[in-house]
């Protein structure tokens, strides 16, 4: 089939969304890396939430970031991302 008849081909599609044929190509090659991260986050989240909970009692960011540090093995995070 002729590349010009086919409705259906990445530069229209590019177009139509407004994005550069590129920044697709970008986006699909870096899918594993975008679900690798997003696995990391939620074990950072499920440390960070057993930290919080630890005692019973809520903890701020100071009190979450003493309670990983102390956990076997000691976690190491910023507390920008705490």
């Amino acid at each position: 089939m002729n590349q010009e008849n086919n409705l259906q081909n990445v530069r229209e599609f590019c177009r139509i969304a407004g994005v550069f044929r590129s920044g697709y190509y970008n986006w699909l090659a870096s899918a594993n890396n975008r679900l690798a991260r997003e696995q990391a986050d939620r074990l950072d989240f499920e440390r960070i939430l057993e930290a919080y909970n630890y005692r019973g009692y809520n903890k701020g960011i100071r009190g979450i970031h003493m309670r990983l540090l102390h956990m076997n093995p000691p976690v190491l995070m910023n507390v920008k991302k705490i």
